[in-house]
């Protein structure tokens, strides 16, 4: 029996061990059976229609907007899930076509079980490629400002079957977010995957993930195109949500980027209600080089920063609109910092203890090299949300100028070559500077020392050797005990400057000595540099701008020693061999000094006014310098002092009368020639008011002796007054105007019926629209017991018409040419003129041609005790009034006009004595050749009626050149003898008869 019982155990076990492979067999058939089921069941029960019935409307209530899915079904193997394909959330109107939300595809995992029981419960979430565009209109709008603004109250209370069940599982691939802002222009494009999850801790939920940006760029037109680009950077984070108590506790949170990485824990409280900030941060050490690839590619140009960074703080309160309540506190260090600017090294080997809150920023015990000098000071920024406030200390050691000149505009430094060290030990306090106003209360004080200065200009050396001691104030700086070089030369002196950053003014002494050549040379007159001569010892005070340099005004002396300066107007240079000149701060004076320009030598006096702002004084229109000048001198040649030219043998007086008579020399029209002499000439619309006194001046071929004038000079118009002198052994006195001004000039037009002088050629009549003049000038002089043949000579082409002396008073009017001759159809002149003690000259062709037709003695016609009257001098012509001859033995009248160009029109009317009438050829020509009026004449002049006078009337024709002699009352002449005769012979019958017979 024993044996038999383990034989039964032994059968009874396979037996139970094929119950159990078929029950189990059984059961998973059976479950394989439901899960097939279900994979073909679930499907048909939850329609795509009915599953969008589950997502579209609610969406589309909360939202206001179109919701559009593609497609949406259920998966059951080989894991249950909802996938959705081509979710689109329509725009807001006005933003264009894109859809404001879309996705490729949005996968639900859910839970097997519930759909058994029709019921979906999410648990994971996978979300593929979306697409958030957020758009800011210019008016301020968004594209999401009505999200959610349609009437929801009928879905209240009628949940979706996904609503209020927690997803474990949350995955973003793909995802892009494009930010953009119409009324400023900003962008940002974000693009990122993330992987999240969340479990349940009791009442709270705990949550970890990580969020890895794929690339952030920003665009700030203001700065340029994708003025911030970043590529691969990763947030993780472990944080436990109290939703009862809205309550955060962030267990870690780190965002690593290419240059930084950021560590924080604490807490975010008040959810509910007000939530508040709890945390702490720190950012390890951090290499600015790679900060500085993160930042815009234009902000950090050739800047090339090194060095490391690390902080450590806190920040806490609450989360409001502004930061007010919320505080910042965080230290840190600086360490082996630098900084390159257009390739020069700026900074270098910089450390400093940071500090930092949302108001203010610190660098504290800085130390480091600045241009490779030394550097130490403390920096601070206070009040960074209002109107942050500066407060610096700073001290240099040597720092080289040419490496800070390396710093500006490569246009201002040019090739300056600046040399020298400057040492600086400064503190500012005041506004940070943002603008013109913030920088006028910038306060900055302390010292520095320049050494070994020096700069270039050019290529010559301009400053070398400079010290000078520097001083801070306020918004003033000042440059004291400056030494130096200056092209050179030994310079001394100081400087201020006060209002730096609002309207600089400049206060300073200088005092030196210049060397002129190197002065001329640098100034650009290269080419007349080698003629220059001389020096000047100057000490000068100037005050002004320094926005506008013509405008400071220089007080002081500046003494001119042995100075030669070539002068385009003269033949040789002007030389000064001493000269003082008195800076008066609006102009300068200058005692009476010597110069010279070859043999000529003169002494000037001067003082001018209102020179100073130069831009003001010397003005193109309405200059506001006035000038008082005296020149003396005992002999001035101005043929010796102005140049030669080609036309040297051509005289002033030659070009006025051979203008005046249309004629030409040697071929050349006498307007070309003296506008090649003279044109271009134009007075200065400066004031100018003086004295010339002159002792002989001479103009080849004329002489001026005892010459005075006083000069006043005003707009463009030059006054000569209270002329005297002599000249032409006659004296001289008068008054003459040289006016270019516009207004003046044109009113001088010449009349209609005006013509040429009758030298002219025949029919030669001016334009009545000849253009209005450059100049004008008016006159009244008066030349008392002159030569009247010499003036004639000069200043006619009558010749040596008359001898004798020469008075003569006019004053008269004319338009100018370019080379300052009187146009002719514009001279005019009244006067009197009066020849003493002379006679006609019989040299010249109308009073040899007088002696020659009448067959007068000569001493007749050549000897006169007086010969002029009233003149006037008006459409070319030279017309006598009534002039009166009396000779020592023939006297009468003159009348007519004589051209200027030679022509003459003249009536003399003569009282001849019968004497010289018998002995000329006269009677031959009024007797009709038979003798009998000759012999008449030659017994009255032995008669009693030898001392009567006969009128003759005769004119004078022709030109100057080629005169013709016509007697005009022949008949009268021979009534008058035959008259004389008849009562000659009655007085002679009388003395006959009467006398005895009568008694």
């Amino acid at each position: 029996m024993p044996d038999e019982a383990p034989a039964e155990s032994s059968r009874s076990n396979p037996d139970r061990s094929r119950r159990l492979l078929k029950w189990g067999g059984g059961l998973l058939g059976g479950l394989l059976v439901l899960v097939l089921a279900a994979a073909l069941l679930l499907p048909r029960l939850f329609t795509s229609e009915q599953l969008k019935g589950y997502v579209v409307p609610p969406l589309e209530e909360a939202t206001g907007r179109q919701v559009h899915i593609d497609a949406i079904g259920l998966r059951v193997l080989p894991a249950p899930a909802v996938r959705v394909s081509g979710f689109r959330l329509a725009n807001a109107e006005g933003y264009g076509p894109a859809p404001a939300v879309e996705a490729r595809a949005l996968t639900v995992d859910v839970a097997l079980w519930p759909l058994f029981l029709l019921d979906i419960r999410p648990t994971a979430v996978a979300l593929e490629a979306p697409v958030v565009r957020y758009e800011v209109g210019k008016d301020g709008a968004t594209n999401f400002d009505d999200l959610g603004a349609s009437d929801t109250t009928a879905a209240v209370g009628d949940e979706s079957p996904l609503a209020g069940i927690p997803v474990s599982s949350f995955r973003v691939s793909g995802a892009r977010m494009n930010y953009t802002d119409r009324s400023t222009g900003q962008a940002l494009r974000l693009g990122l995957d993330a992987q999240l999850s969340a479990r349940p801790d009791g009442s709270a939920i705990r949550s970890e993930g990580t969020v890895d940006l794929r690339s952030v760029r920003a665009l700030l037109p203001s700065v340029g195109p994708d003025t911030l680009v970043v590529r691969e950077a990763a947030a993780t984070y472990d944080v436990r949500v109290v939703p009862s108590e809205g309550e955060v506790e962030v267990r870690t949170l780190q965002l690593d980027t290419a240059p930084v990485t950021i560590a924080a824990d604490g807490t975010i409280a008040g959810l509910n209600a007000q939530p508040a900030l709890d945390l702490a941060f720190e950012t390890g050490r951090t290499d600015l080089a790679k900060i500085a690839a993160f930042a815009p590619a234009t902000a950090v140009a050739g800047v090339d920063p090194r060095g490391t960074l690390a902080l450590e703080g806190t920040v806490a309160g609450p989360l409001a609109d502004t930061t007010e309540g919320l505080a910042l506190s965080a230290t840190g260090r600086l360490a082996g910092a630098g900084v390159d600017y257009e390739g020069t090294a700026l900074l270098r080997d910089l450390s400093a203890d940071l500090s930092l809150t949302l108001d203010s920023v610190a660098a504290r015990s800085v130390d480091g090299r600045l241009l490779g000098a030394s550097l130490a000071g403390d920096l601070s920024v206070r009040d960074l949300g209002d109107d942050p406030r500066l407060a610096l200390q700073l001290k240099t050691g040597a720092m080289n100028l040419a490496d800070l000149a390396a710093f500006a505009p490569p246009e201002e430094v040019g090739a300056y070559n600046p040399q020298g060290t400057l040492r600086l030990d400064v503190t500012a306090r005041g506004p940070v500077p943002s603008d013109a106003a913030s920088m006028r209360q910038l306060a900055i004080d302390g010292s520095g020392r320049l050494a070994g200065g020096g700069a270039d200009y050019e290529g010559e050396a301009l400053l070398r050797d400079l010290r000078a001691g520097l001083g801070f104030s306020g918004t003033a700086a000042s440059v004291q005990d400056l030494n130096g070089q200056l092209l050179g030369r030994p310079v001394s002196g100081r400087i201020r400057v006060r209002d730096l950053f609002g309207q600089p003014q400049i206060k300073g002494q200088l005092a030196g000595t210049a060397d002129l050549p190197r002065l001329a040379s640098l100034a650009g007159a290269d080419a007349t540099a080698g003629s220059i001569a001389g020096q000047a010892d100057y000490d000068v005070q100037f005050e002004g701008p320094t926005s506008a340099p013509d405008a400071i005004r220089p007080r002081g002396t500046v003494r001119l020693a042995n100075v030669r300066v070539p002068y385009a107007s003269f033949r040789n240079p002007v030389e000064i061999p001493d000269a003082t000149v008195q800076l008066t701060g609006t102009g300068l004076s200058m005692d009476r000094f010597a110069v010279r320009s070859g043999e000529q030598a003169a002494s000037l006096r001067a003082t001018v006014q209102d020179l100073f702002p130069l831009s003001e004084g010397l003005a193109e229109a309405d200059p506001a310098l006035s000038a008082t000048v005296a020149l003396t001198a005992d002999r001035l040649d101005l043929v010796a002092l102005y140049p030669e030219a080609d036309t040297s043998d051509v005289t002033y007086s030659q070009l006025f009368a051979t203008h005046l008579s249309g004629g030409t020399l040697d071929g050349q029209p006498p307007e070309a020639v003296a506008d090649e002499m003279y044109g271009g000439v134009q007075l200065p619309a400066y004031a100018v008011e003086g004295r010339v006194e002159v002792g002989t001046l001479l103009n080849d071929p004329q002489r001026f002796d005892d010459l005075a004038f006083d000069v006043q000079m005003d707009d463009r118009r030059l006054r000569v007054q209270n002329l005297t002198g002599t000249t032409y052994e006659g004296t001289l006195a008068g008054s003459l105007t040289l006016d270019q001004r516009t207004s003046a000039s044109a009113s001088v037009r010449p009349a209609p019926n005006s013509v040429w002088l009758a030298a002219a050629a025949p029919g030669r009549v001016p334009s009545a629209t000849t253009p209005a003049p450059a100049s004008a000038l008016t006159y009244d002089f008066e030349l008392r017991d002159a030569q009247a043949g010499a003036v004639l000579k000069d200043w006619t082409t009558l010749g040596r018409l008359v001898t004798g002396t020469l008075t003569l008073d006019a004053d008269g009017e004319t338009a100018l040419t370019d080379g300052f001759l009187p146009r002719a159809e514009a001279f005019t002149a009244v006067g009197q003129s009066l020849v003493a003690n002379g006679g006609l000259s019989l040299d010249v062709g109308p009073a040899q041609a007088l002696v020659d037709a009448l067959n007068l003695p000569a001493a007749s016609v050549k000897e006169f005790n007086r010969l002029g009257g009233p003149f006037a001098i008006e459409d070319g012509q030279f017309r006598l009034n009534t002039w009166d001859v009396g000779g020592s033995r023939v006297d009468g009248q003159l009348d007519g006009a004589l051209g200027l160009g030679g022509g003459v029109d003249l009536e003399m009317r003569l009282q001849v004595p019968l004497s010289i009438l018998n002995n000329s050829g006269l009677p031959g020509r009024l007797g009709g050749g038979d003798g009998q009026l000759g012999a008449l004449l030659s017994k009255l002049v032995g008669g009693d009626a030898g001392a009567e006078a006969v009128p003759v009337t005769v004119r004078l024709g022709g030109t100057m050149r080629d005169p013709s002699v016509e007697v005009l009352n022949k008949d009268a002449i021979t009534s008058t003898i035959r008259s004389l005769a008849k009562e000659e012979g009655l007085n002679r019958l009388r003395d006959l008869f009467g006398g005895d017979g009568g008694e």
